[in-house]
């Protein structure tokens, strides 16, 4: 199987080689897929709470950062 990632998802990788806890593309992919059967359901609630919650009392960030970006982030690691 071929795959394109997208710059970002290359970048991710990359930076988790650079951390020293991966010594492969594989290992980092091997990772990240045996975790997705592992995340259950109730995250995607659980977000959407966070994003409600965030809007309703008017969360304010820094520049440039969202609710959204944040979580993404966290799911990186």
């Amino acid at each position: 199987m071929t795959i394109e990632l997208k710059p970002e998802q290359e970048q991710i990788i990359q930076l988790q080689l650079a951390s020293g806890r991966f010594r492969s593309v594989e290992d980092v992919l091997d990772t990240a897929l045996a975790s997705l059967p592992n995340k259950p359901r109730s995250n995607r609630n659980a977000v959407a709470r966070m994003i409600a919650f965030s809007r309703e009392q008017s969360v304010k960030l820094p520049p440039g950062e969202t609710v959204e970006g944040l979580i993404e982030e966290g799911h990186r690691y």
